[in-house]
């Protein structure tokens, strides 16, 4: 991400200062040779301006070669020389990166650290490094400890109605490391379908790999079959049990037609993506695409980031039999990315029930919490609510609301606010009328004591503007 203070530009034209500063980024050696630059889209919603203002920008440093340009891939920082004056030495000594510091951070969809079972978590960890020794120590197998695999089978098999293989399964250290193990072995040419809103992060793995990719519609039932049928997308990034951000849950007239679509071709796949799954409140969690599956197509995937520590770097996917013989093939020389050490400790965490009540416990903090949040917006007398959506799962709400701001001043107002927050409209690849003027207040790790307050900022946004 590229953030410049663009109020700082004392009159100037914003396009002529976004100029500047990435010029000077460029000469100092900050932007190096070959560095790929955000899109356009990118770095006009990280600093709040119009796409046009940072075409104008790029288009500028193109003309004077400070940047390359390469078809469908995007904008690079050209191999120019860095400026005589510009010191490292000075640089030594510079505070590199400042995180943002915020009264309420509404965008953070982090889990709450002290609400870990620490006590819990201590115990494995002693009784694992009592039982084992030089386990420890060796390389792990490519696929995850065996114990890991199988622990992890069974609480499928209890939470989520799935009968699985763990020599099915591979643990990894992000989902994302995953995703990338993942794509090397499928069709090479694939195009690949993204929700549309949804999740940021999957449209830059893809452009990350320089893979062909379309945005998806959504409507009330799930993905849009006619969008999907458009695309030409062989294979489908999908989150059927809780979208994020919408809080979708797709309907089972849906999920079997999304079957038969992955069917219709031999080389077409579903990825889905079952993040925040154990955070439903009222009713039980809905039986995954994996559970339905008869023709092994999908591709589960799911991580431990959210329902206990993201420190703890352990994810993992499912793939079905054909696909798992080709990982076996090509991927086994890679080392496992995940500690030895937490993998075993998980395995007997799981295994002694202690991650099914912790996550009981979770879920009533999040339902308790979610509801607070949702009952002070509703008896604010300054936020122009409209309706508020969700609530039913996950970590977050959103708040529709009636005002002829933009979304770029929305945002701008919560910062004068000290309020960082997140419109639905920036999930979007396309912009629509609809997923204007809505609010996605993500509260998992957010105080209790400290609601009523951010509510409060929330509503002068709409006062003062």
């Amino acid at each position: 991400m590229l953030y410049y203070h663009l109020e700082a530009r004392n009159g100037k034209p914003l396009y002529q200062y976004l100029y500047e500063c990435l010029k000077k980024d460029i000469l100092s050696g900050r932007l190096t040779a070959h560095t790929r630059l955000p899109s356009k889209r990118e770095l006009a919603r990280d600093n709040h301006i119009s796409v046009k203002t940072v075409m104008n920008a790029y288009e500028q440093l193109l003309v004077e070669g400070y940047l390359t340009s390469k078809e469908k891939k995007g904008y690079f920082v050209a191999a120019v020389e860095s400026m005589p004056d510009y010191r490292p030495e000075l640089v030594q000594h510079a505070q590199i990166y400042m995180e943002d510091r915020w009264f309420v951070d509404f965008t953070a969809n982090q889990v709450v650290y002290d609400k870990f079972p620490f006590s819990m978590w201590k115990k494995v960890m002693r009784e694992v490094l009592s039982e084992y020794d030089i386990e420890l120590v060796q390389r792990a197998h490519f696929l995850g400890i065996k114990e890991l695999r199988a622990a992890i089978a069974d609480y499928l098999c209890r939470s989520r109605g799935m009968q699985v293989s763990p020599e099915c399964m591979v643990i990894g250290a992000s989902i994302e490391y995953l995703y990338g193990r993942l794509i090397k072995i499928l069709p090479r040419h694939a195009v690949y379908g993204v929700e549309n809103p949804g999740y940021k992060k999957i449209p830059r793995i893809y452009e990350e790999y320089s893979l062909q990719w379309a945005y998806i519609e959504m409507d009330s039932q799930g993905i849009s079959m006619e969008s999907l049928r458009k695309s030409g997308a062989d294979i489908l990034h999908v989150s059927p049990e809780h979208h994020y951000p919408l809080g979708t849950v797709m309907s089972a007239a849906r999920r079997q037609e999304l079957l038969q679509w992955a069917e219709e071709e031999p080389d077409r796949y579903l990825i889905e993506d079952d993040y925040d799954c154990e955070f439903r409140y009222h009713t039980r969690s809905i039986a995954p695409l994996q559970s339905m599956d008869r023709n092994h197509r999908i591709i589960y995937m799911n991580t431990f980031s959210k329902t206990l520590a993201p420190s703890i770097r352990i994810s993992y996917m499912i793939l079905p039999e054909k696909l798992m013989t080709r990982f076996v093939s090509e991927s086994n020389f890679y080392s496992n990315s995940s500690s030895s050490c937490e993998q075993y400790a998980l395995a007997k965490f799981i295994r002694k029930g202690y991650f099914e009540r912790h996550l009981s416990r979770m879920r009533k903090y999040y339902q308790k919490k979610g509801e607070l949040l949702m009952r002070v917006l509703k008896q604010s007398s300054l936020l122009p609510l409209v309706h508020i959506s969700d609530g039913r799962s996950g970590t977050h709400l959103l708040v529709k609301v009636d005002t002829p701001l933009t979304d770029t001043e929305i945002k701008w107002g919560a910062r004068q606010q000290n309020i960082h927050i997140a419109c639905l409209s920036e999930f979007c690849g396309e912009i629509k009328e609809e997923y204007q003027h809505i609010l996605v207040l993500n509260y998992a790790d957010m105080e209790e004591k400290d609601i009523r307050e951010a509510v409060r900022r929330l509503g002068n946004i709409f006062v003062e503007w």
